[in-house]
């Protein structure tokens, strides 16, 4: 978990503000689900959280301070 509670005396911290890319599988899965039509919700969990995980793990490598998943 990262915390919101950063802070420095040394510089701006930087976030981003907005929605990030999400792959295929999930925007597949999440588009069945708002049109009623059958899908798997342990698929829209995996691809969810592995979305998240690998936009986050792209903030942190850019060098985002306080890093989101988008939403």
């Amino acid at each position: 978990m990262v915390s919101l509670k950063k802070r420095s005396s040394q510089r701006i911290l930087i976030t981003h503000i907005g929605s990030l890319p999400r792959p295929k599988a999930l925007w597949e899965v999440i588009e069945a689900k708002d049109k009623n039509q059958p899908y798997g919700q342990s698929a829209l969990d995996t691809h969810l959280e592995s979305a998240v995980r690998a936009i986050v793990s792209k903030q942190i490598e850019a060098g985002i301070d306080i890093p989101s998943d988008g939403e």
